[in-house]
């Protein structure tokens, strides 16, 4: 159940990285090799319009880990402009950044002995190289999700809020430093929380088959009208399997309105080095349909996953990957559209995307299929 990784611009490739650390000690094991290739490197892509990150790739593939030709890097950036990202520049640079992709795609999907799909990874609204905030992202992102809703089985949204108040908590004071890496960090730390391997879903042989991600689509994503994911991760040294859960709930409660409800759920137990979480799981389930608010008509809502090993790599490290299919997603899509419509009638910044091939039609259509998520999620949970 081979999967290709596909890591874009400068925030998929940083999370990316951050990925890979975790996954290369794993290398030379069974639970590594569904990221490796058969030529034992990374099964990942790495593109960038720019070529100043993927130079901090040099390392892996002097170590070969990475394979040369999978970094493939353009020469300018796309300045924080969809338009200019989706159809490229006017000469043959933009035509050779797809091109080598889709060959270095083509050529790890030739080497997977079972090709399930690719997981991508890549910032909504642009703008991590120049800093962050951009008059565009609005723009970007209703432009951005439109497509995703209509070519991805399930969208793992990250919201940098979000990701930020978990890092801070973790830290314990709301007035830490939080730096980039350390969010990279933690939104690493989601990921290999549901993509690892575990025991639960490796047949009797005890070869792990890389079906993770793609029992996640069943488990969460059935529906294609419904598929945004919200992840968290928690991790405890010596608090038991009840305490984790607890944490894991009492800050989905701070993040989440009392009218969110989930429509699906998968809790993943790492560390369980003991065996014991099966005895804590009825009391565990129970904390999560009654703190994610679960819908009443998915009788089986929330599913379970447990791997004896630990994601530190300290047997002691216990830790719970919380991944929901919630209305919350709602208010960040509303708030979404409603800033790009505003912007959109006073007709601001229209002409970055016209230059660059971007039609009345785009948005449109944009904002219709944004509207429609909004509109399939009110009536999934009415």
């Amino acid at each position: 159940m081979a999967t290709v990784y596909v890591q874009v611009g400068q925030c998929g490739n940083q999370i990316g990285q951050q990925l890979w650390t975790q996954v290369l000690p794993l290398k030379d094991t069974k639970e590594g090799m569904p990221f490796f290739n058969m030529d034992e490197k990374l099964r990942s892509v790495h593109v960038d319009s720019e070529p100043k990150v993927l130079r901090r790739l040099g390392l892996a593939v002097k170590k070969k880990n990475l394979e040369e030709a999978n970094l493939i890097a353009g020469k300018r950036g796309r300045g924080t402009n969809w338009a200019l990202g989706y159809h490229g520049v006017r000469r043959s640079e933009g035509c050779m950044l797809l091109d080598q992709t889709v060959e270095a795609v083509r050529r790890e999907v030739e080497q997977c002995d079972c090709f399930s799909g690719m997981v991508f990874m890549h910032s909504l609204s642009g703008g991590t190289g120049s800093g962050g905030e951009s008059p565009l992202q609005h723009y970007n992102c209703v432009l951005c999700l439109s497509w995703v809703q209509q070519y991805t089985d399930a969208v793992l949204l990250f919201n940098n809020d979000d990701v930020l108040y978990q890092v801070q908590h973790q830290q314990n004071s709301s007035k830490a430093q939080v730096s980039i890496p350390e969010m990279n960090q933690y939104i690493s730390n989601c990921l290999a929380g549901l993509f690892l391997p575990t025991d639960s879903i490796t047949p009797p042989p005890g070869i792990p088959l890389g079906m993770e991600p793609w029992e996640l689509l069943r488990s969460v994503c059935p529906m294609p009208a419904t598929k945004f994911a919200q992840v968290s991760h928690h991790m405890g040294s010596r608090l038991g399997w009840d305490a984790i859960a607890a944490h894991a709930i009492q800050m989905y409660k701070k993040q989440h309105s009392h009218r969110d409800r989930a429509l699906s759920a998968v809790v993943v137990a790492r560390g369980d080095s003991k065996d014991d979480f099966r005895r804590y799981k009825p009391g565990v389930e129970r904390k999560v349909r009654a703190g994610c608010n679960c819908v009443e008509w998915n009788p089986f809502p929330v599913d379970f996953w447990t791997d004896k090993n630990s994601l530190s790599g300290h047997p002691e490290k216990k830790s719970l990957t919380l991944c929901t299919n919630n209305s919350g997603i709602t208010g960040y899509l509303e708030h979404v559209l409603t800033k790009a419509r505003q912007k959109y009638d006073a007709k601001a910044f229209l002409h970055w995307y016209w230059k660059h091939g971007c039609t009345d039609q785009d948005f449109s259509q944009a904002f219709d299929t944004v509207g429609k998520i909004v509109e399939d999620y009110k009536e999934a949970v009415r």
